[in-house]
């Protein structure tokens, strides 16, 4: 069975084997629905009916639908015997033979689209006997050698003694052909003489089809490939495309260029090949194609068909778009759209909006509800831009516009302490002197050693703490380690001050060692069972409290209630169970570390626990990296993991200064991008003060043609904009030789920003006296062609009563070449 809609009747589907059947399609009810009796289903919501027969000609071999308006529901049939038949399925039957010379089978026939009386037949090969005729089907008899004669003569022959293997009109007067297996010929039919305008080589000369949205694309097939060819450069193929099995069936999208669909014998699915899409994909230019399977999903109710049964054809809907129907050996049809490739479109103003095919399907925008579900960071990235985020003079001020994220908040918090802090205490620690935001690598003198570890040269000094009850009490002690701690948030002189829950406190005071502080704590919160459980504390390896407690701690649900008795309970001093506590904050944990590990394993906690940070992208890895160049890898990986550029951004240029200009430029693209000009001003003034060596330096420059010193005003490193000192490079010796004015031989002015007369001699036209435009007066003016200028004034005077260049030996005609604009006197 073969198909073909109906390029003028839309809702009509021609289908033939045996014989020849019109369709109506029309709507119906979706499934599970039941149809009307005599209509085939064929898709969810479509049904066809057949309207007409046709049971004249068994087995054409080709047809050919009518493409115009004055014919509807024509068709042209091409028999085996080398007729071509004209008919139509209305009551009014109308029927016109086209007969050849000689007996052979029809090959290929097409209407000509944009002249719909043409109708060109390709034949077999007949001696002495054209291959290809091409009819004027609006003619009648045809007066030939002086006799009337009522056999049809063809308008056109082409090929004489040659086989026709397909026949494709391009545009209105061209026609390409298939020829004898190894030939497709390009004929130009606009003169009397057919000319035969390209020739390609090939044996893929079946199923020739022009793509009708672009009409110099044109796609043939031979055994088990497709050659997509374009006519403009018809040599040889811009693409070959390579099947499993040999191929029945070309056909191009009507509605989407360069969509083209590929039917293989024996085949249960249609292939579509997106030349649109070609790539240049290696270094032969070799062009790659998107291609995908097109399986028809016949419904469960369909028991005559399912996913391996067999198509024997398909047809494009010509006007709906991406509608193709296939049909089976056994008479089975079935509808199916070939969506298209989803293309997102999301605009830097968060509106999201998305397409299929020529259709726009939908815009949201982030007053959407469904656009909260994409939780885009750059809506709360503007909102925070205008609400100052990041330029607030105290830092920890920036943390109010990041409320609805606490580990921002925290980490604006902790930067202002930190800087406090260190200006405090950076004399007595040599470590960080020169660091205004360090973390806990810097303090305790982590440095790599170039194979993957780390090495540092911190001494501390052991404690041990005989009056406190527990047999592994020995803490270590020392400058660094105190600091590091009090970066962390710890002071057992303020233990009640500290942040956090009751059960944080007290496990802070007994991790300092203050046991009777912690019960108190815990019995004056909520937790006085846990008060009075860790009140009857024995140190006694064989004691009932302790195996209790070692049984049952662990199913607590608080993790620091679990740290109180993980350290009761620590049979010796590794702290394993509290140091990898992940519900912990890690500033606790290192905190603890600080106290209870030698030097050795307190270096190795940290450089593990500052990894594992990096890893996670997380933000409380700063207080081990600080804001130094070991956080950029922490900082990228947050960025991977959020998008935030703009924390990021304003971060480092608050911390790190030229470690992150490339995240900076991002920022402010951001901040154009939102035509955000005032927040873009103040980022860019914040940026500059902190690190002058991000100032761009000028693009365009001026420079002396003698001595070739700049004269105009670079911009001086370390130095702010608002403070830079421009001095004149014009030496004595070379003052004299610069470019004069022709008419008072004036001095050209440099980037002094003074626009002063240089010179004795005075300007003859007071400028501060002009209405309009003074400044123009003193602008620097020269000929296009001869090169030659001066002051606009001047140039103004002299041209009033001459017509040549002021310059001597000049012959150039200025005046006469542009038009010098009048100002007023």
């Amino acid at each position: 069975m073969d198909l073909q809609w109906s390029p003028i009747l839309t809702d009509q589907l021609l289908a033939w084997s045996q014989e020849i059947l019109l369709y109506q399609s029309e709507d119906c009810e979706p499934l599970p629905a039941k149809l009307r009796p005599g209509c085939t289903r064929v898709s969810n919501q479509k049904a066809l009916t057949v309207v007409a027969k046709l049971s004249d000609y068994p087995f054409p071999k080709v047809i050919d639908a009518y493409p115009g308006t004055d014919g509807e529901g024509m068709i042209a049939l091409g028999l085996a015997n080398g007729k071509v038949i004209l008919s139509t399925f209305g009551s009014t039957v109308v029927s016109k033979e086209f007969v050849p010379k000689h007996t052979r089978q029809v090959n290929s026939l097409q209407w000509n689209r944009a002249n719909p009386n043409f109708l060109a037949v390709g034949l077999d090969k007949a001696r002495s006997d054209y291959a290809v005729s091409i009819w004027d089907v609006t003619l009648g008899s045809k007066y030939v050698n002086g006799y009337h004669s009522d056999v049809l003569r063809p308008k056109i022959e082409l090929g004489i003694s040659e086989t026709a293997n397909s026949v494709a009109w391009v545009q209105a007067r061209s026609l390409l052909v298939g020829m004898n297996g190894k030939h497709i010929k390009l004929f130009d039919l606009r003169d009397s003489q057919p000319k035969l305008s390209n020739t390609a080589t090939t044996k893929a000369v079946f199923g020739i089809c022009v793509d009708n949205v672009c009409n110099h694309r044109v796609a043939s097939f031979a055994e088990n490939q497709v050659f997509v060819w374009d006519t403009r450069n018809f040599e040889k193929p811009f693409l070959i495309l390579n099947h499993s099995k040999h191929v029945s069936k070309l056909g191009w999208c009507p509605t989407r260029a360069g969509l083209l669909a590929c039917l293989e014998k024996d085949s249960s699915s249609i292939t579509l090949h997106d030349v649109n899409h070609a790539v240049m994909s290696t270094e032969e230019g070799e062009p790659a194609v998107l291609e995908r399977r097109l399986t028809p999903a016949y419904p469960t109710e369909l028991e005559s068909a399912d996913s391996t049964t067999v198509l024997s054809s398909f047809a494009w809907h010509p006007t709906e778009e991406h509608l193709i129907t296939t049909a089976t050996f056994n008479g089975v049809m079935w509808s199916s759209f070939v969506y298209e490739r989803l293309t997102l479109n999301w605009s830097p103003t968060s509106i999201l909006g998305w397409s299929d095919g020529k259709r726009m399907i939908n815009f949201i925008d982030n007053t959407d509800e469904l656009y909260t579900v994409l939780d885009d960071i750059s809506v709360k990235m503007k909102h925070r831009a205008k609400n100052g985020y990041g330029l607030k003079a105290q830092l920890r001020d920036n943390g109010t516009t990041v409320e609805d994220d606490e580990d921002l908040k925290n980490l604006w918090t902790w930067l202002d302490f930190c800087k406090t802090l260190t200006e405090k205490e950076k004399n007595r620690l040599p470590s960080i002197s020169t660091v205004t935001f360090p973390g806990a690598q810097t303090v305790l003198k982590m440095e790599s050693n170039g194979s993957g570890g780390v090495t540092s040269t911190l001494k501390s000094e052991i404690i041990n703490n005989s009056s406190f009850d527990l047999r592994n009490s020995k803490t270590y002690r020392s400058d660094e380690r105190s600091f590091v701690q009090q970066l962390c948030g710890w002071s057992v002189e303020s233990i009640h001050d500290l942040q956090g829950t009751p059960t944080r406190k007290a496990a802070i005071a007994l991790f300092h060692l203050k046991l009777r502080l912690a019960i108190k704590i815990l019995n004056e919160s909520d937790n006085s069972i846990v008060a009075m459980a860790i009140a009857g504390f024995s140190d006694d390896q064989n004691s009932l409290w302790r195996e209790l407690a070692l049984s049952k701690f662990s199913a607590l649900s608080d993790p620091y209630i679990r740290a109180i008795f993980a350290f009761l309970t620590e049979a010796d001093s590794n702290y394993e169970t509290i140091l990898h506590e992940s519900e912990l904050t890690v500033a606790d944990r290192l905190g603890f570390a600080c106290s209870f590990l030698p030097d050795a394993k307190l270096v190795n906690f940290v450089q593990d626990i500052s990894n594992d940070m990096i890893k996670k992208g997380n933000l409380y890895g700063i207080l081990l990296t600080g804001m130094t160049p070991q956080s950029i890898p922490l900082l990228q990986r947050y960025l991977n993991l959020t998008a935030d550029v703009q924390s990021v951004a304003v971060l480092a240029i608050r911390t790190m200064a030229s470690d992150i200009a490339s995240s900076a430029i991002l920022k402010l693209d951001l901040l154009d991008s939102w035509k955000l000009w005032d927040e873009r001003a103040e980022f860019d003034i914040l940026k500059n003060r902190n690190n002058p060596a991000l100032i761009p330096q000028p693009e365009v420059t001026v420079s002396c043609n003698f001595c070739g010193k700049s004269i105009s005003a670079p911009g001086v490193p370390g130095i702010g904009r608002s403070t830079q000192i421009f001095s004149r490079f014009i030496t004595t010796d070379v003052k004299l030789k610069l470019s004069e004015t022709l008419a008072a031989l004036l001095h050209m002015p440099t980037t002094h920003g003074n626009h002063s007369w240089s010179g004795t001699e005075q300007p003859v036209v007071d400028m501060y006296k002009i209405g309009a435009c003074p400044e123009a007066l003193s602008w620097y003016t020269w000929c296009q062609t001869c090169r030659h200028g001066g002051h606009t004034v001047h140039l103004q005077q002299w041209f009033r009563t001459q017509a040549e260049c002021p310059v001597s030996g000049c012959t150039c005609k200025c005046i006469n070449l542009d038009r010098v604009l009048e100002f007023p006197s």
